[in-house]
């Protein structure tokens, strides 16, 4: 009953919040979502849902970092090493290889070109290829390992939030059965206590659905941005390359004819590494929680508990008035 009491005093923070209408316009949405979920949850060192909201936020944390690694990083890092060897197929530092490649083609100009495709070709593949494996390999698996563990907590969270709920609801509707007219005032009291307290569980437990939803929200929204400013970030670097490869001068082709290979090459990787091997970065990732598993607020049954408890109590105000009329 005490910790009852004790909930129900945050049951009552919660209900008696006066929240902004009028949210600051330099914040994005869920951020002004974020912190009246924060405030309605009393988001302090105290509340019980503490550890929860710090949980979800470095959740999202380290889940958005690791998709800016990948699409803002080494993605762009892979185009340069694609691009410098390009370079290299086409400067004097690449005369040592490419005889020896026309070479396995045959003799004449048209040969050369051709290696000189080839060394292309194979830079792109290499390079596709080491994305694919960082996309497959560390990133997708660290995510879902991220996932797992989170979806094991959230399912705990919510399962005693459920297990929380029906105890006090058993409690609710059954507080007078040990009592009599003279606890009358314990009675009222009790009984508000464990009615607040149940409620205030189903309202924890959709407020806590919502800060999950916000967090999942954010980490979608940003891994598509991340590929956006990565793809973005690539063009920028596949101009500057053309750009200081020809103004150095080191390379015999005209600008024209250096802007179509490489700006080709650099279109070439952006198609592959952001629209084909991670188009579906957060769809595969988010598959692993188990949210049928959770124990959710729809689950709960709030209104029928409402209507159960008021038309019980109602029935038996009833009957007791009228066998006292009889007698």
């Amino acid at each position: 009953l005490e910790e009852a009491r004790s909930i129900s005093e945050q049951a009552e923070k919660f209900y008696s919040h006066d929240f902004s209408l009028f949210a600051k316009s330099d914040l994005f949405y869920e951020e002004v979502e974020q912190n009246y979920l924060n405030q309605a949850l009393g988001g302090d060192d105290h509340s019980l849902d503490a550890k929860f909201l710090v949980t979800m936020d470095r959740f999202r944390r380290v889940l958005n970092r690791n998709s800016m690694k990948l699409h803002m990083i080494y993605a762009p890092l892979l185009l340069l090493c694609c691009l410098t060897a390009a370079v290299l197929s086409m400067t004097a530092t690449g005369q040592s290889v490419l005889p020896q490649a026309a070479s396995l083609f045959g003799d004449g100009e048209f040969s050369a070109k051709l290696a000189q495709s080839s060394w292309l070709i194979g830079a792109l593949s290499l390079s596709a290829f080491i994305m694919g494996l960082l996309y497959t390999w560390p990133y997708r698996v660290t995510q879902r390992n991220n996932l797992f563990g989170l979806d094991n907590y959230i399912t705990s969270k919510f399962s005693r939030i459920n297990q929380q709920f029906q105890v006090a609801k058993r409690q609710a509707l059954n507080v007078e059965r040990n009592m009599r007219m003279s606890d009358a005032a314990r009675l009222k009291e009790e009984a508000g206590i464990w009615t607040v307290t149940y409620q205030w569980f189903a309202m924890r437990l959709l407020l806590c659905e919502l800060t999950v939803r916000n967090k999942i929200y954010q980490v979608r929204r940003n891994t598509t941005l991340y590929g956006i400013g990565g793809g973005l970030i690539c063009l920028l670097l596949g101009g500057g390359v053309i750009t200081a490869t020809y103004l150095s001068g080191i390379t015999g082709l005209s600008f024209v004819s250096l802007t179509l290979k490489l700006g080709l090459l650099t279109g070439l990787f952006i198609i592959v590494a952001y629209l084909v091997i991670t188009r579906n970065a957060t769809r595969d990732i988010l598959r692993t929680l188990q949210t049928r598993e959770w124990n959710r607020f729809h689950l709960i049954d709030l209104h029928q508990t409402i209507a159960e408890h008021v038309g019980e109590d109602k029935l038996q105000i009833v009957t007791f008035r009228d066998r006292n009329r009889m007698e």
